[in-house]
């Protein structure tokens, strides 16, 4: 029952923290502007600002997370998209090495932690597409057949 806890109230709204962020730091190298995440659904808690990145966290801040950014999307070359939607699960699987290098002891936490953002990591570099959203693996492949047919074509 613990494990549930801190799964749904702590694990998942940090796990989806550190995936969006990952989308958003790679938006930021590719100077997209007024970029958000979001986490969770529901009413607005609390709005706070990171290295430029609003984040708002939401009442039911363990379901779900995305990020967004004014503009479109359509304005940046296909293979900056692609690379923006692999910063997530990148940064899922770092967090993930990196806390099983530093954690010593053995703690239900932190083993939850490591598979989960593992999961979730890896789940997301899978192309797939439920009802209209696509995962990151999805947009990343789209993205790269686009160039390499653009390439083709020149």
């Amino acid at each position: 029952m613990l494990f549930i806890i801190y799964l749904l109230l702590l694990i998942v709204p940090v796990t989806n923290l550190f995936h969006e962020m990952g989308h958003a730091l790679c938006a930021k190298l590719f100077k997209l502007s007024e970029i958000h995440i979001g986490i969770g659904t529901g009413k607005l808690l609390y709005r706070f600002k990171i290295v430029g990145i609003v984040i708002n966290i939401h009442m039911l801040y363990f379901i779900g997370a995305y990020t967004t950014n004014e503009g479109s999307t359509n304005e940046i070359p296909q293979w900056q998209k692609g690379l923006i939607s692999l910063g997530g699960p990148f940064i899922n699987i770092v967090i993930s090495i990196i806390v099983l290098l530093v954690t010593t002891q053995e703690s239900m936490f932190f083993e939850l932690f490591i598979l989960f953002n593992l999961w979730v990591g890896l789940m997301n570099l899978l192309p797939y597409r439920i009802k209209k959203r696509e995962s990151d693996g999805l947009i990343f492949l789209k993205s790269m057949l686009h160039e390499l047919k653009a390439i083709k074509t020149k």
